[in-house]
C-alpha cells in the first residue's frame, strides 16, 4: 500500500512525518545530512537544484541564485527571477519560476526521504486566503502528490491530544510562532476529539522579522564602530542575526565579530537590546491573543492548557507573554519544530485508512477533528442610497468566518430592477466582515441570465455549501424562474500543469 505523510511546508524550515508501524508520528530525517527539519532554501544551479542547508551556503558566494521564505509569496502572481534574485510582478517576460514551482521542489526533496509516497496532509497558516492554499495545491501537484491542507495549529492540537503523558482535556489555546507565520488557535479537546473554535493570525509575523531587527542592529553598532553601513542584503550578515537571536534565548548578553567592509568589529547585543527592537511585534501577539479569546467569548481563566508550536516560541519573552497574559506557563517538553508535520502525518492517516494497517487503523481509530471556516464568504450585491437615490456596490457575507465546516447557509436577495436581464454571481472571501469591495478578494464571477420580465423586488437565493477540505458548492437561484448558475470552487484547479513542469526538470539535491 502506498504510504501516507504529513508535510510541514514552512517559511524557514520543513519537515515531513509517517506513521510508524503501530500508528505513531515520526519525523523523517534527511539521508544525507540526517537532520529532521530541511532548510526552506533553494539552490537554481545550470541542471540542477539544491534544496536545504547546502541551498542557505550556497547563498553566500551565488545569492542571486537562492531563494528564501517563498511562502510568504504564495499568494502572489510574482515569479523569482535567477539573473535578478528578486520576486517580480509576473508580466509573462520574466525567465523564472513560480512561488508554487519552488515550492514544488522543497516538496520534492522531502519526499525523497521515504518511499512509496502518493498522498499527502500539507500545513498551511490558518489565515491563508484561497489563492495561497490553491498555490499550495499546485505545488503538491508538481511534486506528483495527492494533496489535501490542514491548518498549521489544528495540525499541532491533534499532535498534542495523542502524546502519551500529556492530558488535554476542556479548552486550549494553541500559540504557533513560526519563521514567517503567527497563528492562534482556541479549541475545545476532549480525550481524542478536537473542536476548534477560532483562529487569528498574521501572516507577515514571524522569526526572520525577529532576525531583520538584529541585523538592523548590528548594522547601526557596526556603523558606530567603523563609519560605514553594512550590506543588509548581504546572506552572511542574515546568518549572524539567526545565530545571536537563537544564543540570546539562552545567554542575557552575545558577542559576535562582524566582518564588515571596513574590517572586523566585535558587536555586542544584549537580551534586553532584541526584545525593544521586537517591541511592535511582541505588541502584535499580544493584540492578537486578546483578539482570540474576545472571538471565542472567552477569558484566559477559562482555557486550561496553551500549547506551543514553532521555533519562535523558544524566545524567553514571548513566554513571558503567555505567562502574563494567560496567568499560567505553557506545556513544555514537546518539540515545538515537529509538532506540526506530526499532526499532519496523524490526519493524513484520519483521512486514508485504508492506507493504513491495522495496528495504525486503531491507533487514529478514535481522533476526530472538527474544523471551522477561517475567513469570511460572500458575495457582491448592490444596494440603494435613499437620499442620493443612487446605487453602491457592497459585499454581503454569506457564511461567517468561525462557521463550523461543513455547513450550508442560503441567504435571500432581490432583483433590483425591472427587466434585469443579468446578474453577477461572484464569490468573496475576506478576513475581516468588510462591506466594502476594496478589503474583499473576489474568486469567482460568472453572469446569469434572468428570465424575460424580471420585476424590482423577485426573490433571488445564494446557497453556498462548504466542506472541510475548502471545497465550496455555490448556488446563485433565481426564484421565480428556477433558472441558477452552480459554481463549484477547489482549491488548487486555476491552473493548468503541463507549462508549469516544463521548466522543473532538476535534478534535485
Amino acid at each position: 500500500m502506498a504510504k501516507v505523510v504529513g508535510i510541514d511546508l514552512g517559511t524557514t524550515f520543513s519537515a515531513i512525518a509517517e506513521l510508524d508501524d503501530l500508528g505513531n508520528p515520526e519525523v523523517l530525517s534527511d539521508p544525507e545530512s540526517g537532520n529532521r527539519i530541511t532548510r526552506s532554501a533553494v539552490y537554481f544551479g545550470k541542471d540542477k537544484v539544491i534544496v536545504g542547508e547546502k541551498a542557505k551556503d550556497a547563498s553566500i558566494t551565488s545569492p542571486k541564485k537562492v531563494v528564501f521564505e517563498v511562502k510568504r509569496r504564495m499568494e502572489d502572481e510574482v515569479i523569482f527571477s535567477t539573473s535578478s534574485g528578486e520576486f517580480k510582478e509576473d508580466d509573462g517576460k520574466i525567465k523564472g519560476y513560480t512561488p508554487s514551482q519552488i515550492s514544488s521542489l522543497i516538496l520534492s526533496k522531502l519526499k525523497d526521504y521515504t518511499s512509496g509516497v502518493k498522498k499527502a496532509v500539507i500545513t498551511v497558516p490558518a489565515l491563508f486566503a484561497e489563492r495561497a492554499r490553491s498555490a499550495t495545491l499546485e505545488a503538491a501537484k508538481l511534486s506528483k502528490l495527492d494533496v489535501e491542507l490542514i491548518n498549521e495549529p489544528t495540525a499541532a492540537v491533534l499532535h498534542y491530544s495523542n502524546l502519551p503523558g500529556i492530558s488535554l482535556n476542556g479548552r486550549v489555546l494553541i500559540f504557533d510562532l513560526g519563521g514567517g507565520t503567527f497563528d492562534i488557535t482556541i479549541a475545545g479537546v476532549k480525550g481524542k476529539k478536537v473542536d476548534v473554535i477560532t483562529s487569528v493570525g498574521d501572516k507577515e509575523l514571524g522569526g526572520q522579522d525577529f532576525d531583520r531587527e538584529i541585523l538592523n542592529i548590528i548594522d547601526r553598532k557596526y556603523k558606530k564602530s567603523k563609519g560605514k553601513n553594512i550590506d543588509l542584503n548581504d546572506r552572511s550578515f542574515f546568518e549572524i542575526a539567526e545565530k545571536i537571536k537563537k544564543l540570546l534565548s539562552t545567554k542575557e548578553k552575545v558577542s559576535e565579530i562582524v566582518e564588515g567592509p571596513k574590517g572586523p568589529a566585535k558587536i555586542d547585543i544584549s537580551r534586553k537590546e532584541f526584545e525593544n527592537s521586537i517591541d511592535t511585534y511582541l505588541e502584535k501577539i499580544k493584540m492578537l491573543m486578546e483578539e482570540a479569546l474576545d472571538r471565542a467569548d472567552l477569558k484566559a481563566s477559562n482555557i486550561n492548557q496553551t500549547l506551543l508550536v514553532g521555533g519562535s516560541t523558544r524566545i524567553p519573552v514571548v513566554t513571558e507573554i503567555i505567562k502574563k497574559i494567560m496567568k499560567k506557563a505553557p506545556i513544555k517538553g514537546v518539540n515545538v519544530d515537529e509538532a506540526v508535520s506530526c499532526g499532519a502525518a496523524l490526519y493524513a492517516g484520519i483521512q486514508n485508512k485504508s492506507s493504513l494497517n491495522s495496528a495504525q487503523k486503531k491507533a487514529v481509530s478514535q481522533v476526530e477533528l472538527n474544523d471551522v471556516c477561517n475567513h469570511y464568504m460572500g458575495t457582491l450585491v448592490y444596494g440603494r442610497d435613499t437620499e442620493r437615490n443612487q446605487l453602491f456596490e457592497y459585499n454581503s457575507v454569506v457564511i461567517p468566518r468561525d462557521t463550523k465546516l461543513p455547513c450550508s447557509i442560503t441567504k435571500d436577495y432581490y432583483v433590483m430592477a425591472d427587466d434585469q436581464q443579468v446578474i453577477d454571481c461572484s464569490v468573496t472571501q475576506s478576513e475581516g466582515e468588510e462591506k466594502d469591495v476594496e478589503f474583499v478578494h473576489v474568486i469567482a464571477n460568472e453572469p446569469l441570465q434572468l428570465r424575460k420580465g424580471a420585476k424590482q423586488g423577485d426573490p433571488f437565493k445564494v446557497t453556498y455549501s462548504y466542506d472541510t477540505n475548502g471545497n465550496m458548492h455555490c448556488v446563485f437561484e433565481e426564484v421565480k424562474s428556477k433558472k441558477k448558475k452552480e459554481l463549484n470552487l477547489k482549491p488548487g484547479n486555476s491552473r493548468e500543469l503541463k507549462e508549469l513542469r516544463e521548466n522543473l526538470d532538476f535534478d534535485i539535491e
